[in-house]
């Protein structure tokens, strides 16, 4: 999957001294306000010019200030389509935008240290369990003036996601990265994936395993897939809207009967854990050995037929026998204002241009990058795209993976989890109390 989990493994002192640089350093508009209070309250210059929230976000523009100029960092996938977006910000607003490459991963490490020194990007782009991080440390500021709008034509899920634990809007949110049923349609029917009985029913007939033909496959050591038939069925990570380390819901009822349907499905998934790799599972899709693969959207640019030489469906996780449909993890990748920026108003007027409907149009004609913009498969430039309809149809029934520090306790403690009831066919709730009890010994030894 494209959002890194390890950034989610950052230790505490490394959010300290994060926090402490933020703290130490001068944002160029006058503002040395602690974190928390910069966070919720932005400065005088970034709201001098900006009406009240009350304000209709769809009436009127943000007035940006004279002479501004803004940098922009995003990663070198996004080159072209921000740099597309850039010309046309600045023939409309008279306003130059200079791209950097700077990803995801390493931009909110880099405004720390860039930002105070006046050398940092004005917008960036920041995965969604980035966010409280860069709230602590006091690096953005609040998506204010178009927060209505936001609300108004984003996911949900999105929305929730760039929203931080403190109940303030910071994100402009980008897309949302997740996974579906992609397959070959030369070999399944839309009927053969309408029910997880009905995908029982074809694997058996199709698997050959000694051909390594497989009807039905994914990542098998990997929380971010399996967790989809946990949350589908009431489990839960951690208890508020994943806030609330102190409540772990991945041993309760639901959790457990998720992973007893997961494990089931070993009748006709014949092979270990170590075996279903993303690398063995892709090149036995390209070569029209598995029919049915279980991946992400970043596989749209991938999975066409000028690639593969075959039509290529998709459709969202379908429901469990007991009618409750998966609920998978999702990323959330979305632009932030920096808090340094000498030009805030400005700033925030490109995060919302570059996240509209009609940018949303071309960065996936672009980049192959479906927004979380509401009803993208409505547009006429995009209707009649199955793939891009089957993934806005998942964003309905995601959930954001959770951004507290002690999420690196679930990455760690579950990964023991898949090998044993997978290869060895341990008792489900014996090893879910186990993972559960690390996660708690974890969580107990970060403080």
């Amino acid at each position: 999957m494209k959002l890194n989990k390890s950034l989610t493994m950052i230790s505490a002192l490394s959010l300290m001294a994060v926090s402490l640089a933020a703290c130490s350093g001068n944002n160029g508009g006058g503002n040395n306000a602690s974190p928390s209070a910069s966070a919720a309250s932005p400065s005088a210059s970034a709201t001098s010019s900006a009406p009240s929230e009350s304000a209709s976000p769809e009436a009127t523009d943000i007035e940006p200030e004279a002479g501004a100029k803004l940098v922009v960092w995003a990663a070198q996938e996004q080159k072209d389509f921000l740099e597309t977006m850039g010309k046309e910000f600045e023939a409309k607003y008279g306003i130059k935008v200079e791209f950097q490459k700077v990803g995801s991963a390493d931009a909110l490490n880099k405004i720390v240290k860039d930002g105070p020194a006046g050398v940092g990007a004005d917008v960036f782009m920041l995965a969604h369990d980035q966010l409280n991080r860069a709230v602590q440390a006091g690096v953005i500021l609040p998506n204010d003036f178009y927060a209505e709008d936001t609300q108004a034509n984003f996911a949900k899920t999105a929305v929730d996601a760039v929203t931080a634990t403190d109940g303030i809007l910071y994100g402009y949110p980008r897309n949302i990265e997740t996974y579906l049923l992609f397959y070959n349609k030369n070999l399944a029917k839309p009927e053969d994936l309408a029910s997880w009985d009905a995908i029982k029913a074809f694997s058996k007939a199709y698997n050959v395993p000694a051909e390594k033909k497989f009807g039905i496959m994914w990542k098998l050591d990997d929380s971010y897939f399996n967790y989809a038939f946990m949350g589908g069925n009431g489990g839960y990570v951690f208890g508020n809207n994943n806030t609330d380390p102190g409540d772990i819901g991945l041993n309760n009822e639901g959790s457990v009967e998720g992973l007893k349907f997961m494990q089931s499905m070993k009748e006709v998934m014949p092979f270990k854990v170590a075996d279903a790799t993303p690398d063995v599972k892709t090149d036995l899709f390209q070569k029209g050995k598995l029919a049915i693969d279980m991946d992400g959207i970043w596989q749209l640019g991938s999975f066409t037929k000028e690639k593969l030489g075959f039509d290529v469906g998709a459709v969202p996780l379908p429901p469990m026998p007991n009618g409750k449909s998966p609920k998978p993890f999702a990323g959330v990748q979305a632009y932030f204002v920096s808090q340094f920026s000498q030009y805030p108003n400005a700033a925030k007027l490109f995060a919302h241009f570059v996240s509209s409907q009609d940018a949303a149009i071309k960065m996936y004609q672009m980049s192959g990058v479906v927004s979380a913009r509401n009803g993208l498969d409505q547009d006429p430039a995009l209707a009649g795209n199955e793939l891009v309809a089957a993934f806005v149809e998942q964003f309905k029934n995601v959930e954001a993976m959770p951004s507290i520090a002690e999420t690196a306790s679930f990455w760690t403690a579950m990964g023991a989890v898949y090998p044993q009831i997978w290869d060895n066919n341990a008792d489900v709730k014996a090893t879910l109390d186990k993972a559960v009890s690390d996660m708690k010994t974890l969580i107990q030894q970060s403080k």
